[in-house]
């Protein structure tokens, strides 16, 4: 199993946040887990914005850190995002999804609105 992680599951990983349960935490820990460079991105608008502490630098860096993996982002990728229904509209959201569908992981994040997608999907 391989699993794509939310940019706020991954945020939540690296913090320690408490609302990343045990089990999921130990599960990234032992499982092949990757990023998107959708979520380096989001990080990237979200900082400048002011909205997120944290630079997309020390995010892509600490996520290489703790083993996760970059994947990159796919025309593929991108085609399957003008495919999903339009039940949510992040941009990010939509193309995390559409990269856990098209290469066959399993999705890991907080947002209810991802179990209405046709996607394997574990909540945290």
């Amino acid at each position: 199993m391989t699993l794509l992680l939310d940019t706020q599951i991954m945020l939540w990983w690296l913090l320690g946040d408490a609302r990343l349960r045990k089990e999921t935490r130990e599960l990234i820990a032992s499982t092949r887990a990757l990023v998107s460079v959708a979520s380096v991105w989001e990080v990237a608008i979200k900082h400048r914005s002011g909205k997120l502490p944290v630079d997309p630098v020390s995010f892509r860096d600490e996520c290489l850190g703790a083993g996760a993996t970059l994947l990159e982002i796919k025309d593929l990728h991108v085609i399957e995002t003008g495919r999903l229904p339009g039940i949510h509209e992040d941009p990010f959201d939509r193309l995390i999804i559409a990269q856990a569908r098209t290469e066959g992981m399993v999705a890991v994040s907080s947002d209810a609105r991802w179990a209405q997608y046709d996607v394997a999907l574990r909540r945290p």
